[in-house]
């Protein structure tokens, strides 16, 4: 699949999951119907890089768990969550990686990284406070923060993002409706 079809792919996934999910839950009150119409409004397309001679992989299917040691060991790395397609799979899946200060996807998880990203670069002080805060109600932490609030009764879906949750990196990404 060419880096064109997969970005097709992943729009149109994300497109007709956010109608169901908008008609199964049917919340007229809410931003967003669910998290793919989160991203799809507020992600950025992203490319990726290969992973930096100083960063290892990290363990398989553990993404959330592994961007987000990273990202708080690295202060010049963002967390970002989104979806995304990898080379040996034709389906969008939930993903979280780690964007440079230059705009570029590092995947600590998958090998070889995917072939395309489209996701949400968070500000590592909001996603700390984020995290801790759940630990505190839930007592569940390095989890997924979007596919993960239900813990928090869906506030990021019934309110959307708050302003400084965004990563000022977001500024080096492309929104996906300037390519549409």
């Amino acid at each position: 699949m060419t880096d064109s079809e997969s970005l097709s792919s992943l729009k149109f996934f994300l497109e007709a999951q956010a109608t169901i999910m908008r008609k199964i839950h049917s919340k007229l009150d809410w931003k967003y119907g669910g998290v793919e119409e989160l991203v799809l409004d507020c992600g950025t397309l992203m490319k990726a890089k290969p992973l930096p001679r100083n960063i290892k992989h990290s363990s398989p299917k553990q993404c959330y768990w592994n961007c987000q040691e990273l990202v708080f060991k690295r202060k010049n790395l963002t967390y970002v969550e989104g979806y995304a397609i990898a080379p040996q799979v034709s389906i969008p899946v939930a993903h979280a990686w780690l964007l440079t200060p230059e705009g570029y996807v590092i995947d600590a998880t998958w090998n070889p990284p995917g072939v395309v990203y489209l996701g949400i670069p968070l500000s590592t002080n909001w996603v700390k406070s984020f995290l801790k805060l759940r630990k505190q109600t839930t007592n569940i932490q390095n989890f997924s923060i979007f596919e993960g609030n239900y813990l928090e009764k869906y506030s990021l879906l019934k309110n959307g993002l708050p302003p400084n949750a965004y990563s000022p990196h977001s500024l080096y990404t492309t929104k996906l409706s300037s390519n549409s």
